[in-house]
């Protein structure tokens, strides 16, 4: 029998409905009804997100639900599992909602895999096949999947009817997961609030449509006596939405945490990072002296490593990188597979569409490669199947036959002495042998020994870009030359062109801009310029690095921006 001090707290004063009851309990017979012969279990958290009760010593419980639909759930006790979800829809905000439950053995160390940004869409089933394929072939105990939010492509700007059908797309393409799914809402998901008329009152609106259909925005489940807490990032202020944790989230989870033992550990999952919010502040006040492992996230559409709590906050790349985008686009970021152990946690980022999806942990891909390069290469092969390595950039390798285990990954590491090479933009390429065919990973980095390439230009090229934001006529340089400035005021996303000389032209060509100081004397021009490429010679030129091209991003704070670095010798559009 489950046992926990019995409580119920309730943090606000909606406008009553009616009565939510029911029973946990273990089920039996297998049929899903509560009996007499069932054992109940007491003490088990249940909510419908504002009241937060504890199931009495019958493993009963009642709740006053606010007027209105309503999702009411379950934290599920350790060493047990729900057999029929852990969350109920209940359109009046009244009636009945049992959970049963079987025994699980549970226990640490245990893994679970998160995707993220999945913006789906039914012209990609067979994509998000591959997804669910790659996930399911891992030859690895999985407890569970989470997707932490933006499940589909836009819901924000459709009305319910559309938006029910891409939610059932969704629903559809991720049923074959073997393992227990848990999704979260993104800001993808609220109906019509991207809109510019909408009835707020239509039934499905805003975040209706999703409770309905993937139970509550926030909530808990535990493995092993680890609680995976999931957290809202998305609220709605006057009328707009807005990268905030709603008030109501903040209540439900600082009253849940009253009820989690300081002892217990905890894995926090959102979809907008936590340290990105503007509650950071007042969560992390709430976590003191909780024992946080980490937080994971999505989003931002790249992998991140941050910190919230005291601990690391992880953001998960896209699973959608192949139709939706990502930045950058090297290393593996299509999901992440995570292991909890009983000191902490260990991560490895996969791939949906590749045999070993590689990580290159330096150089950095900003990083400007001189001399002897030290070189370390991470990939996920959970069976051990690589056996040699060969690393090259542009004429120098290494091989490597010894592999060094680091949490989920296997590492290989080489030193290219590439002193010789001329400035440029080179692949790094990473050569795996193992079973079958080998596999080749290709990742742009730049050469910067001082080393000018030859080069004659045949004529002059075109700078192009987009602007957003410009205040002032800031100036641009390519090589450390002007070659004219931003109009003084442009965007939003206001394409606009240079010529370049082709005396100024090199093979590698370093493009940079130098705000205007505005006129308060104190501050620069706080603008955005890009995707910029260079057009010459008939093709279209970026910056390999980025996923389209460098984007020039201007705080407003100094007068100059990280180079954009485009080489006319590297393969072009």
């Amino acid at each position: 029998m489950c046992r926990l001090p019995l409580l119920a707290l309730l943090w606000a004063l909606p406008v009553l409905s009616g009565t939510i009851a029911g029973h946990v309990f273990f089920d039996s017979n297998g049929d899903g009804a509560w009996q007499a012969t069932d054992a109940p279990c007491a003490g088990v958290l249940v909510s419908d997100g504002q009241t937060l009760v504890a199931t009495a010593t019958d493993g009963s419980y009642s709740l006053i639900a606010p007027e209105g639909p309503q999702v009411v759930f379950v934290e599920n006790p350790p060493q047990a599992w729900p057999t029929q979800g852990f969350w109920r829809y209940l359109k009046t905000g009244a009636g009945s909602a049992d959970f049963p439950l079987r025994s699980q053995d549970q226990a640490l160390p245990f893994i679970f895999v998160q995707g993220t940004d999945l913006h789906t869409r039914p012209d990609v089933d067979a994509l998000m096949a591959q997804y669910v394929a790659a996930v399911n072939r891992l030859p690895l105990p999985l407890a569970f999947v989470v997707h932490t939010g933006d499940l589909v492509v836009d819901a924000g700007a459709l009305t319910v009817g559309p938006a029910r059908a891409l939610f059932t797309t969704y629903q559809a393409q991720v049923a074959a997961l073997k393992a227990p799914l848990f999704n979260l809402p993104g800001n993808h998901e609220h109906v019509s609030w991207y809109r510019e008329a909408f009835d707020a009152t239509e039934p499905g609106v805003g975040k209706g449509l999703y409770r309905e259909m993937f139970g509550p925005m926030y909530y808990a489940f535990s493995y092993a006596g680890v609680h995976v807490v999931a957290l809202d990032g998305t609220d709605f202020r006057g009328g707009k939405l807005a990268y905030s944790m709603p008030a109501d989230c903040v209540a439900w989870f600082k009253a849940y945490l009253a009820r989690v033992p300081t002892t217990d550990r905890l894995v926090l999952l959102t979809h907008e990072p936590l340290s990105s919010l503007p509650q950071k502040a007042d969560l992390e006040q709430a976590l003191v002296g909780r024992r946080v492992v980490l937080s994971l996230a999505g989003h931002w559409h790249s992998t991140n490593r941050l910190s919230f709590a005291g601990a690391p906050e992880i953001v998960g790349g896209a699973v959608s990188y192949a139709w939706h985008g990502v930045t950058p686009p090297s290393d593996a970021k299509a999901y992440q597979v995570v292991r909890i152990t009983a000191s902490g946690f260990e991560n490895a980022f996969g791939d949906w569409a590749e045999k070993y999806p590689v990580t290159v942990a330096a150089p950095g891909t900003w990083a400007g490669c001189t001399g002897k390069v030290a070189v370390k290469v991470q990939f996920l092969d959970p069976s051990a199947d690589v056996l040699s390595a060969q690393i090259r950039l542009e004429g120098v390798s290494q091989e490597v036959t010894a592999f060094s285990p680091e949490g989920l990954y296997r590492t290989a590491s080489a030193e290219l002495d590439v002193a010789a090479l001329p400035d440029g933009i080179y692949d790094l390429c990473v050569t795996l042998r193992g079973a079958g065919e080998p596999f080749v990973e290709r990742q742009p980095r730049l050469v910067s020994n001082g080393r000018e390439a030859p080069f004659a230009a045949i004529g002059p090229a075109t700078l192009t870009m987009r602007l957003n934001k410009v205040n002032a006529a800031n100036v641009i340089t390519i090589n450390g030359e002007p070659v004219g400035t931003t109009p003084a005021a442009a965007g939003p996303d206001q394409a606009f062109a240079v010529t370049v000389p082709a005396a100024l032209l090199r093979r590698l060509n370093r493009i940079e801009f130098v705000s205007a100081r505005l006129p308060d004397g104190k501050t620069y021009d706080d603008f955005t310029a890009g995707p910029l490429t260079l057009e010459y010679a008939g093709k279209v030129h970026r910056d390999p690095r980025t996923a389209a091209g460098a984007v020039a991003t201007l705080n407003g704070t100094q007068p100059s921006t990280w180079p954009c670095w485009i080489d006319l010798g590297y393969r072009a559009e």
